[in-house]
């Protein structure tokens, strides 16, 4: 009888992997590439500027229209 001298849960045991981390799970991906934004994009972040340039818009076409408007 040529029966194996250890068992089968002492090989289970010695097959289980370390506890120190591999190599591999300690890659990181790299970030990803920003988005170029619209040149645009820093105007629309201060809704002020839009509202002053509006406002100026808007009363400038009021004064073009109203000129030829007279008082009798």
């Amino acid at each position: 009888m040529n029966a194996p001298i250890t068992s089968p849960t002492s090989q289970h045991t010695s097959a289980m992997p370390s506890s120190q981390p591999s190599p591999t799970a300690m890659i990181v991906p790299p970030q990803p590439a920003p988005l170029k934004s619209p040149s645009t994009d820093v105007f629309l972040k201060d809704f002020t500027l839009v509202a002053e340039a509006a406002k100026r818009a808007q009363m400038a076409v009021l004064m073009r229209d109203m000129e030829g408007i007279g008082l009798s």
